[in-house]
């Protein structure tokens, strides 16, 4: 048996194919009642995938013949290592709080012409992120807070392609909340809140032509900026697709800041080959001293299992 550690953006569904494994598995394994009920920085048992049967004794000699033979010449590639370094501390909290937390993670893969491979850092003071239903199964809410947090992410990779993204952010004070209906709080049939932040910095790019390995198709962005005060209202609706596990998601962002300086663009198309949903979307923002933004995502494909989204707002 090993551990995995729910990164932010992970689906139970990509876990299992990561790792061998079935849904079903890892949702009786952990207890886990609703598999679109995960956090970031859950821990989750993983039993490793079944082993082959046994060979006839006559492929048997002809492995054990082949075991001895030769070895490979210098410099012939090896299997990488399957698992990737982590580490989590926190002072205080659960699954969906973080006090005083300090976080690392890596990931590597052979694939494809290269690989593609990810990374991420943290900090701390307090970090939260809540959503659930309102004692009605048609009307959820959620929320998120972030106090004195730092935030380093990257990934990239060359395999029909190459691409990748690369963020950087840091924040005094940092809220949001939404409403939303529907039964199920990954597809909401309607969402809309707002959020605001006091004292932010945020850089991002972003390139995509082919695939990297994560996503397939092409996307151009970059944005810096800083503000002292900034503020944005957002929206989502999914429609389903009749006769299908299908959604059809649109969702919308606009905003302004306050003593602020910075500048953005960014339009993409792609499918997402860990959620199997395919994105185009644009934004951009201006801001020098006073600043506007707006950014639109629309997608199509199985529907969430997470409250993440991959692209857009």
């Amino acid at each position: 048996m090993t551990v995995h550690t729910v990164q932010r953006g992970e689906t139970l569904s990509a876990i299992a194919r990561r790792n061998g494994t079935t849904v079903a598995e890892l949702q009786r394994l952990n207890g886990i009642s609703n598999p679109n009920m995960i956090a970031s920085g859950q821990r989750l048992v993983v039993a490793p995938p079944p082993a082959p049967p046994a060979a006839p004794a006559a492929a048997r000699a002809g492995q054990a013949a082949a075991q001895t033979a030769a070895p490979a010449p210098p410099g012939a590639p090896v299997a990488p290592c399957p698992k990737k370094p982590a580490f989590l501390k926190r002072a205080g909290g659960d699954d969906n709080v973080s006090v005083l937390y300090a976080m690392a993670d890596g990931e590597a893969k052979r694939q494809g012409l290269l690989g593609q491979a990810k990374g991420e850092v943290g900090a701390g003071m307090v970090k939260m992120e809540h959503a659930g239903h309102l004692g009605n199964p048609y009307v959820g809410g959620s929320h998120k807070m972030e106090v004195l947090t730092a935030e380093a992410k990257a990934a990239g990779g060359i395999v029909h392609g190459a691409g990748g993204t690369a963020s950087a952010k840091a924040v005094m004070v940092s809220e949001e909340a939404t409403l939303f209906a529907g039964t199920d709080q990954n597809n909401p049939w309607a969402e809309a809140g707002g959020e605001y932040s006091l004292m932010q910095a945020e850089a991002k790019a972003d390139g995509l032509i082919g695939s990297d390995g994560r996503r397939a198709g092409i996307a151009l962005g970059a944005k810096a900026g800083a503000a002292a005060a900034s503020g944005d209202l957002k929206g989502e609706i999914n429609i389903p697709i009749p006769f299908t596990d299908y959604t059809l998601s649109l969702r919308g962002k606009g905003g302004a800041s306050a003593g602020s300086v910075g500048a953005g663009a960014a339009a993409y198309a792609f499918k997402d080959l860990e959620t199997g949903r395919y994105h185009m979307g644009a934004g951009g923002e201006a801001a020098a001293l006073l600043g506007l933004k707006a950014d639109v995502d629309l997608s199509i494909g199985p529907r969430y299992t997470g409250r993440e989204r991959s692209a857009g707002p």
